[in-house]
């Protein structure tokens, strides 16, 4: 079954954060709790969760996946695999460590996929990239969440690339801090967690 009620239930609550600075960050970061096997969580589950993210994230073709009335297993799968594949890269750039060239060409191949499917078409008399005939819901999020990722892997802000330093977060994000010293995802959740629990130890002689 390619919904699943309860699933789609909580998925409709759920408010994703867009705190990356990049979308293709964003989308990695739908799964909380990255680092810690005990907490992490994905949130990109169902069908549901795919058309909720895709409405907050404001894609440009939300519309279409919206509509989307089928959105199987192996749509999800490819899905969630381009999103670790992402991760892997990036995460790499954050750690200071060779970016797997296997993963990186995995990504390229997806976006060539997605551009093979788009072609220029006259609307009125404006020229317009628009999608041909057999495109898919997973092109319609995939291109711009690959497109992000092309743009920020081909430019000097990938070395601006960071990981949350909470120790199970694991959420990145683009560091465009004046010092270049942002340590948090969100200094409204994980910083203020982290700033809360060293107060704790303060105060209970931990440190």
């Amino acid at each position: 079954m390619w919904l699943d009620s309860m699933a789609a239930m909580d998925s409709g609550n759920y408010r994703y954060q867009f705190v990356a600075g990049n979308l293709a960050l964003d989308f990695v970061n739908t799964v909380a709790f990255r680092a810690d096997p005990g907490k992490r969580k994905d949130h990109l589950q169902c069908a549901a969760d795919v058309r909720l993210w895709a409405g907050q994230a404001q894609l440009p073709d939300r519309a279409a996946i919206l509509s989307e009335p089928l959105l199987g297993t192996p749509a999800l799968r490819r899905i969630r695999a381009i999103r670790e594949q992402l991760f892997a890269v990036f995460h790499a750039i954050a750690s200071d460590d060779p970016v797997p060239a296997d993963t990186l060409a995995q990504i390229g191949n997806a976006l060539h996929d997605c551009c093979a499917r788009r072609c220029l078409s006259l609307q009125g008399t404006d020229v317009r990239w628009t999608w041909r005939p057999g495109a898919r819901c997973t092109d319609y999020l995939l291109y711009p969440v690959l497109m992000a990722a092309t743009d920020l892997l081909t430019s000097v802000a990938r070395g601006s690339v960071r990981q949350c330093e909470d120790a199970g977060c694991g959420w990145l994000f683009l560091d465009r801090s004046n010092a270049r010293k942002r340590r948090w995802c969100s200094m409204a959740d994980c910083g203020n967690r982290n700033k809360a629990r060293k107060f704790y130890q303060r105060e209970a002689g931990l440190i």
